[in-house]
């Protein structure tokens, strides 16, 4: 599995900040920066939530 995010859709609101914390946090500027792209199999919940918690879906996971 590998997390994308689609910096022209995404409008840094945090919410996915949230359900995966240990995946995802918003740098100095407010934007979006993925911790680990291939998280490991204990945080794929939490990666699943932050995706579906996308207010404008601009975050995706492939099976890479």
């Amino acid at each position: 599995m590998k997390l994308h995010v689609d910096r022209e859709a995404c409008l840094a609101t945090g919410l996915c900040t949230a359900f995966a914390p240990e995946v995802l946090d918003l740098d100095e500027q407010g934007e979006l920066v993925i911790l680990d792209r291939t998280p490991p199999p204990h945080l794929l919940d939490d990666v699943r939530q932050a995706v579906r918690g996308c207010p404008v879906r601009a975050l995706r996971i492939t099976e890479d």
